[in-house]
Parts: structure tokens; C-alpha cells; sequence
């Protein structure tokens, strides 16, 4: 576990490379020391799953260096729990930690209680000052519970491994190299119209 000064400097260290002091990341910090100490030592490669795209996978990524670009975190972005999954990829075999909303308390923690229900009103959704104050308070009540605020499962992770790289070819539109899923793919998506997130601008 680490000590309250290893907490704060690692702390302080994600919210420079987040670049905001966001209440998720304290919170974050303290489930991926939790989750490295349920799971203990691997004999495998350390792997990580993300529930959540949000501070939680830059915590995970400067804790522990698993890292979307080497491919030993995954995020499942989609489904928005914070909570993540830490575990051994060679058997499976890990640790889940996640935000357990029945131990937040609406009276003593109101401010967490809202955070997790994304209820904290417009003010605080428009930022400046009120976001602040707001994230302030949530770090200050999380430390009045710290690790009483979380679950813990025992699990084994389905599908391990990385997944296999996908041939890549060349667009015949654009010239530039992509990755093909299949003989029927036979331009990039952004030249398909698939995953166009662009326009030619002269300005």
C-alpha cells in the first residue's frame, strides 16, 4: 500500500500529465494501488481493462505502463463504470476493483454521491470556479473514506493475449497504409466514408 507521501507525489504527478487537478485521478490512484496489491506478483506480462475512458486510463497508464500504445491496456469506453480489471496475461487470472455506489453516502459524501450520479448542476458543468470548488470537495470527502469507497472481485479475464494485428495494405484512394480486416476491405474507412472525421480546408 502506498504511503500517504507516495500518494500524493504519484497524484500530483498524473495531474500535471492529465493537465487537471480532476477528482477522478486521487480516486484512481488509490483502486490501482489497491488492485497491485490484491493481485500481488505475476509470473506473466501485466495487463489492465478500463471500464472507463476517463481519468482512470491515464492513472493506469502512468502507474503501472500499460499503455493503449503497447497494448496492455484496453479500455471498454463505452461502458462507463470506473472500475478496472488488473491482471496476468498469461493465465487470466487478476483482480477487479470498482467504485461500489451503495458506500457512498448522499449525506456524509453529497458531493461524491452527485460526481458518480453526474448530478453536480449546470454551474459546475460549464466549469471555472464552481467545477473547482466542486472537485475540491470531492477529493476532500474521498479522503474521509479512501479505500471503504471500493469493491474487489477475484476473476478471470475471458479473452487474453493481444490481439492479433491485422494485415496492412494501401489505399488506392489516398495512398496511405491501413490496416484490412478483410478481402472486401479494400479502402481505408476515412476514403470509404466509414470513419470520415475530416474535410480538405484552404484557409
Amino acid at each position: 500500500m502506498l504511503s500517504d507521501t507516495e500518494f500524493d507525489r504519484i497524484t500530483e504527478e498524473i495531474f500535471r500529465f492529465h493537465t487537471k487537478r480532476a477528482p477522478g485521478i486521487p480516486i484512481a490512484v488509490a483502486m490501482v494501488d489497491l488492485a497491485r496489491e490484491r493481485l500481488g506478483p505475476v509470473k506473466g506480462r501485466l495487463n489492465v481493462i478500463a471500464e472507463s475512458q476517463a481519468c482512470l486510463s491515464d492513472v493506469v497508464q502512468v502507474m503501472t505502463g500499460c499503455t493503449i500504445g503497447n497494448r496492455y491496456l484496453k479500455i471498454l469506453k463505452d461502458l462507463g463504470r470506473y472500475a478496472l480489471t488488473m491482471f496476468d496475461r498469461d493465465t487470466g487470472i487478476g483482480v477487479r476493483v470498482f467504485v461500489d455506489f451503495r458506500k457512498i453516502d448522499p449525506v456524509k459524501t453529497p458531493e461524491l454521491h452527485k460526481f458518480f450520479l453526474r448530478e453536480r448542476g449546470e454551474a459546475v458543468e460549464r466549469g471555472g470556479e464552481a467545477r473547482e470548488a466542486s472537485g475540491r470537495l470531492i477529493m476532500v470527502e474521498f479522503a474521509s473514506i479512501h479505500r471503504d469507497l471500493f469493491g474487489t472481485q477475484r476473476v478471470r479475464v475471458l479473452q487474453v493475449g493481444k490481439p492479433a494485428m491485422l494485415p496492412a495494405r494501401v489505399c488506392p484512394s489516398c495512398h496511405e497504409s491501413y490496416l484490412q480486416r478483410d478481402d472486401q476491405h479494400g479502402q481505408c474507412d476515412v476514403c470509404s466514408g466509414l470513419s470520415r472525421y475530416f474535410e480538405p480546408f484552404e484557409g
